[in-house]
């Protein structure tokens, strides 16, 4: 199984996001799934416009079987709520992993299916149990 992961970008910490990411993606290895995650591209691709970032994300979204969405506060992202919306557009199967104290979010209720987590360590046990 192929996995697009999409998460906030902007704001965060960057090698918190990193190690996170890292968990994440260790833990869909241990269930012989594939993953893409952008955070992991050299560093010409932040270098790209906005424009060309999307429409590439865009095309790793059309190769994978489902989008991951990574959900870990109030704010979200521009970029990861215009990933979901392609993702609805191309009704591809979206997982929403949320963190249980965030309530205002329509995604729960978008999501085909939904973790709700504590933190990452929790999400990662989770999420290599959840039906894909």
């Amino acid at each position: 199984m192929k996995i697009f992961i999409s998460f906030k970008y902007t704001g965060e910490n960057k090698e918190e996001l990193k190690e996170n990411m890292r968990k994440i993606c260790a833990a869909s290895e241990k269930e012989n799934h594939e993953h893409y995650c952008t955070l992991f591209e050299d560093n010409s691709f932040f270098k790209k416009s906005k424009k060309q970032i999307f429409e590439y994300a865009f095309k790793k979204i059309d190769e994978a079987d489902i989008v991951l969405v990574i959900l870990k506060s109030e704010e979200k992202s521009e970029g990861m709520l215009l990933e979901v919306g392609y993702v609805l557009g191309e009704r591809k199967k979206l997982i929403l992993a949320v963190q249980k104290d965030i309530k205002n979010t329509y995604l729960r209720e978008l999501a085909d299916n939904t973790i709700e987590f504590n933190n990452i360590e929790d999400l990662t046990t989770k999420s290599s149990k959840i039906k894909i």
